[in-house]
């Protein structure tokens, strides 16, 4: 590993994040240190710039002084999610060199209790890892189908110790991550998560814990009461003590609902949701204004240009063709001159804005556009040729695996 490690502690947690995410960790940071006494370790994916910050709570490290092996290629080949989750586990290997034990924990973590029992779990368990939620569901919310996609586990958080058998996990996972860690649910690959999936099975030392109080969050709080005891602690079931919660996709224009999404809340009390959305809500408007500058560094070019996710791809595919002494982000640069030659530059430099299921009621005259060609083409070519050229668009939308597609 490649920077200087002299700080850790004997147990290490730490987390990933890019600037826009730093009040949430700062969030996560005081939680940690009042509850277990931890300074968390905070690995900023951007460049470097000035943060407010409690250096009480967390120690921060830019990843773009630690001199990393081929940072630049791949922090232009990956979106921010993607080269943040492909890092994980190489960060967790570096910090195992100083630490005997290592929990990882997402940005938008917040702890409710101590820590020390997964510790404690680490001396039976080598790696600790926790389901996305307990019990067979399809419900057209959070369901079977979603985990076929995204991931039987959620990498939210996970635990290492230092021993060889953890090592050789992590190793393993690293090496997939930095060769193919997309957000590409539809070819079974899902940034670093899906690739865990299938670690038991080459590792069976890995441990699925379910315990309940681990990794609560929205996608499993059909199947986890949170109440609180007589000292106003946070229990999950009545028994066990809710040792963090997982506020993905929370709402910060409604933080009563806990998320953006849709979600089951089983037996729980609307008002307990609510509550826990509001403290969350609470803390975070204490970092508001954590830094004047909140844009993702490395989604630009040298010269202010937008480097799109197709851009992304596009380089991806062609990787091989480029100087490894070539700056991907240098607009004078072998990859400037390919992304012009294939429009791969916005017109207006705007920026990409995911559109997924839930976009669709606010596209429906896109949709019947598409529709009336798709039922031209179905008419032309007919129905067997029609299923084929269908899943031929699908393909040819892995932008990354189709070198002959750009011109070089």
């Amino acid at each position: 590993r490649v920077f200087n490690m002299s700080f850790i502690n004997k147990n290490a947690i730490f987390t990933v994040c890019n600037v826009a995410y730093l009040n949430k960790v700062m969030v996560l940071a005081e939680s940690l240190h009042k509850h277990s006494n931890v300074k968390i370790e905070v690995f900023v994916f951007d460049r470097k710039r000035r943060v407010e910050f409690d250096s009480k709570h967390c120690n921060l490290h830019w990843v773009e002084e630690l001199d990393i092996p081929q940072f630049k290629s791949l922090s232009f080949k990956y979106t921010v999610v993607e080269l943040t989750t492909a890092f994980k586990p190489w960060l967790a290997l570096s910090l195992l060199e100083k630490s005997a034990k290592v929990i990882f924990l997402d940005p938008d973590v917040m702890a409710f209790n101590s820590l020390d029992s997964i510790f404690r779990s680490l001396d039976e368990y080598p790696v600790i890892l926790t389901p996305h939620y307990f019990s067979p569901k399809i419900n057209g919310l959070i369901d079977d189908e979603q985990i076929m996609r995204f991931g039987s586990y959620n990498l939210g958080f996970f635990a290492v110790d230092s021993s060889q058998k953890s090592k050789n996990f992590l190793n393993w996972w690293s090496d997939r991550c930095f060769s193919n860690a997309f957000d590409d649910p539809q070819f079974g690959i899902f940034t670093d998560q899906k690739w865990v999936s299938i670690a038991p099975i080459f590792f069976p030392f890995i441990h699925i814990s379910y315990n309940p109080g681990l990794n609560v969050a929205f996608w499993n709080l059909d199947e986890r009461t949170i109440s609180t005891d007589i000292d106003k602690n946070y229990l999950v079931n009545d028994e066990y003590n809710m040792l963090f919660l997982h506020f993905s996709a929370f709402d910060e224009k409604y933080p009563e609902k806990l998320s953006k999404r849709s979600f089951r809340i089983g037996g729980n009390a609307c008002e307990m949701i609510a509550e826990l959305g509001l403290i969350y809500s609470e803390q975070l408007k204490r970092y508001i204004n954590i830094s004047d500058d909140m844009d993702y560094s490395f989604d630009y070019m040298s010269d202010g240009k937008y480097i799109s996710p197709s851009l992304r791809r596009a380089y991806a595919a062609n990787i091989e063709n480029f100087s490894v002494n070539d700056d991907p982000f240098d607009s004078r640069s072998q990859v400037a001159e390919f992304a012009k030659r294939n429009s791969l530059f916005q017109k207006a430099n705007t920026r990409y804005t995911v559109q997924g299921y839930s976009s669709i009621d606010s596209h429906t005259i896109k949709f019947k556009v598409v529709y009336y060609f798709m039922r031209l083409v179905l008419r032309i070519i007919g129905a067997n040729n029609f299923m084929s050229f269908s899943r031929l668009l699908v393909y040819l939308s892995r932008y990354h695996k189709n070198r002959d597609m750009w011109k070089y």
